[in-house]
C-alpha cells in the first residue's frame, strides 16, 4: 500500500495511516518520485534508452549507485518548486526537508516544505501591500496579544476578573479558526451579552494590530485566504505554481487550513492529505475530524489509501 501511496500522483489522495506506518516516509517518497519519475508507474509511454541510461538503471538496481540522474526514467517529471508540502511543527517541518533533500540530489531545496505559518509568511510577504499591510509586518506571539488585550480592555472598564483577557483571546482565535470575521462574530452573539462584549474587543483588537502593520498567528492563515480570495490574479500564480499540494496530519487541520489548502490546491486538485481518522492531537486547537471524513465528498474521485503495516 505504501508503494501505491507514491505513486499514485493524479487527483485527490487521502492516505490514512496510524502511528508507526510510515506516514513521513510515504511523503518524502512520493515528493521524490514526482520529481525522478513524473506520472511513469501510471504511463503506457516507452522509449529506447541509450546505453548509458542502462548503466545508470542498472548501477542503481545492484546498489552501486544510491540515485538516477532525474529525469532518466520519467514521464512529466516534476519541477521541485511546484510542489508544496505542508506539515504542523518546525520539526516535523525540518526533518522532512532533510530527507527531500536526502533523496533528490538536485532541486530538494526549491520545495515548499513547511508549516501552515511558514507557508503563509512567505505568500503574505510578498503581497501584504494588498491587503494594506507593509512587507515587514510584525507577527504578534502570545505575550504581544495578551498585552494588547489588556491594554484594550483596561480602556473599555472591563475587570479581567469577570472577562478574563486569556478567555477572549481563546474566542478570537477560535472564531479566527473557523474564519469568523469581528462583524460576523457580533451578528452570530444576538442577544448574548457576554458574546457582544468579545465581539466588540474583537473589532478593536483587529484594528489595533491593522494600526500596528501586525498580524498574530491566526491572522495568518485568515490573511492568506482573505488574499487568495479577494485577489483573483495572486490565486491563479500560486494555483498554477503549486500542482502538487500535500498535507501532513490532515487530521489535524481546522477549517481555515483547510479551506486554505483547498485553495492552493484548486488548480490541477492534485492533493495529498495524511492523516490518521482515529485521532487528533489538535482537537484543543480547533482542529476538526471532519475534514479527514469527509474528504473524499469535498474531492470528488479521490483515492483512499490505507497503510495498516509499517
Amino acid at each position: 500500500m505504501q508503494f501505491e501511496a507514491v505513486t499514485a500522483v493524479n487527483g485527490p489522495v487521502l492516505v490514512l495511516a496510524g502511528a508507526g506506518s510510515g506516514k513521513t516516509t510515504v511523503l518524502v517518497n512520493r515528493i521524490a518520485n514526482l520529481v525522478k519519475f513524473g506520472d511513469e508507474y501510471n504511463s503506457d509511454y516507452s522509449r529506447e534508452l541509450t546505453e548509458q541510461e542502462v548503466k545508470w538503471g542498472e548501477d542503481y538496481i545492484n546498489g552501486v549507485a544510491d540515485y538516477v540522474p532525474n529525469g532518466v526514467f520519467s514521464v512529466s517529471p516534476v519541477n521541485p518548486w511546484n510542489i508544496l508540502a505542508i506539515t504542523f511543527t518546525n520539526k516535523a517541518a525540518g526533518e522532512l526537508k532533510e530527507r527531500i533533500s536526502a533523496k533528490i540530489t538536485y532541486g530538494g531545496e526549491d520545495i515548499w516544505a513547511g508549516t501552515f505559518h511558514s507557508v503563509c509568511g512567505k505568500i503574505l510577504r510578498r503581497y501584504a501591500d494588498r491587503l494594506g499591510f507593509t512587507s515587514h509586518f510584525t507577527i504578534y506571539d502570545t505575550d504581544d496579544q495578551r498585552r494588547l488585550m489588556k491594554e484594550i480592555m483596561r480602556a473599555k472598564n472591563i475587570d479581567d476578573k469577570i472577562l478574563p483577557h486569556k478567555s477572549v483571546l481563546s474566542c478570537i482565535s477560535s472564531a479566527k479558526d473557523e474564519l469568523v470575521n469581528p462583524a460576523e462574530y457580533k451578528e452570530d452573539a444576538g442577544s448574548d451579552m457576554r458574546k457582544q462584549t468579545i465581539a466588540e474587543l474583537y473589532r478593536i483588537y483587529q484594528k489595533r494590530l491593522k494600526d500596528a502593520d501586525a498580524m498574530d498567528f491566526d491572522d495568518m492563515i485568515v490573511k492568506t485566504v482573505e488574499l487568495l480570495r479577494e485577489n483573483p490574479d495572486v490565486h491563479d500564480y500560486y494555483k498554477a505554481k503549486f500542482r502538487y499540494v500535500m498535507v501532513d496530519e490532515y487530521q489535524d487541520t481546522n477549517h481555515a487550513q483547510y479551506v486554505l489548502v483547498s485553495l492552493l490546491a484548486a488548480g490541477l486538485n492534485n492533493i495529498c492529505v495524511v492523516g490518521d481518522d482515529d485521532q487528533s492531537i489538535y482537537r484543543f486547537r480547533g482542529a476538526t475530524i471532519e475534514n479527514i471524513l469527509s474528504f473524499e465528498d469535498e474531492f470528488k474521485g479521490a483515492k483512499v489509501i490505507r497503510l495498516e503495516q509499517n
